[in-house]
């Protein structure tokens, strides 16, 4: 079989893209520690779940929210008939601080990416939609940079702390603003929190406070009155039952996901069949054109496995969608200078 192609992004980025989705390597690009396994992993050898791992176990799953969610029903619904318990209390507690310990520990410093995340900023905002399958905060980090600078360009469809189901007024430049880039998470964000009552807000700070944004959402987690809505692990069956728990995501995976427009760039994805039903979701629409970005920091055999492994997903999940590959290194994509 014949090579497959790898081109660079200046090769590629004249012929305009209508969505950019980004995966898991977009965000270790900006900082290495994002490679982690798991969350659940990380707190389990931390031993941050010494009582609670039999829930986990129990429920089937290693999502936090997931579990979060299950104690504090438990917790709310004994209140309600005046029989709390002590243990599904310290069971919440352990969880939270659990979740809150694993992110912090793989999480960077604002400061220490900033270089990054303005020229994230910069690329991204090229697009007319952005979809990240990241749930860590660094592009919401960049958006607080680029509109500082440049106005209210990146919009999160979110209008004091509420999501806007009808988010295609959006796409209209807003203020001194001289363009819009509409952001949507598939898997949730750590800023996406939920109450008890399954109400979904956005936790937030002004531009000028965006190096304490990390430590006002887990502030906000650790008062008591938030979960965050994020689905980090599982398969792709579990993801979408995460999907389906909530409003936020429901929407984002039925109305954003199949209007991604013609061409699409992906950067970072690694196109696992555990995140099979992202394809599923763009395939009601699929896109006529897919530039996807290789590592090209491994082997040659390694980047060209990959390419073959891009191909036979797209094919069988977008069959009609022409793939063309770049280097996720070259000048100008994403944080690269």
């Amino acid at each position: 079989m014949d090579r497959i192609g790898i081109d660079t992004w200046a090769n590629i980025s004249a012929e305009g893209w209508s969505s950019l989705l980004l995966g898991n390597g977009a965000s270790i690009a900006i900082h290495k520690e994002f490679a982690y396994p798991t969350l659940h992993g990380i707190a389990d050898a931390k031993g941050l779940l010494a009582t609670t791992a039999p829930i986990f176990a129990k429920l089937g799953t290693t999502d936090f929210e997931h579990v979060l969610l299950a104690c504090w029903y438990a917790e709310h619904v004994n209140g309600a008939l005046g029989t709390p318990s002590a243990a599904i209390s310290a069971a919440y507690e352990e969880v939270r601080t659990a979740l809150i310990e694993a992110v912090h520990s793989v999480h960077p410093v604002h400061a220490d990416v900033a270089a990054d995340l303005q020229r994230v900023g910069a690329f991204a905002s090229a697009f007319p939609t952005v979809v990240s399958l990241n749930y860590d905060i660094t592009l919401y980090w960049a958006m607080l940079l680029f509109n500082a600078a440049n106005g209210s360009w990146f919009k999160d469809a979110f209008h004091d702390g509420e999501f806007q189901t009808d988010w295609e007024y959006l796409r209209r430049p807003y203020g001194h603003a001289a363009g819009a880039t509409l952001v949507f998470y598939p898997h949730g964000s750590l800023a996406v929190a939920r109450d008890y009552l399954g109400d979904e807000t956005k936790l937030s700070v002004g531009a000028g406070a965006a190096g304490d944004l990390l430590g006002t959402i887990t502030r906000r987690w650790a008062s008591g009155h938030y979960v965050p809505v994020f689905v980090s692990e599982g398969t792709s069956h579990q993801k979408v039952a995460a999907i389906r728990r909530s409003h936020y995501l429901t929407n984002v995976y039925e109305e954003v996901l199949p209007a991604l427009g013609e061409s699409l760039v992906v950067y970072g994805w690694s196109f696992d069949e555990r995140d099979q039903h992202v394809l599923a979701a763009i395939a009601a629409n699929p896109p006529k054109r897919m530039a996807v970005s290789v590592f090209t920091g491994q082997p040659d055999g390694d980047q060209q496995a990959f390419c073959l492994q891009v191909l036979k997903a797209v094919g069988r999940s977008l069959p009609g969608t022409e793939v063309t590959f770049f280097d996720s290194r070259s000048p100008g994509c994403w944080n690269n200078p």
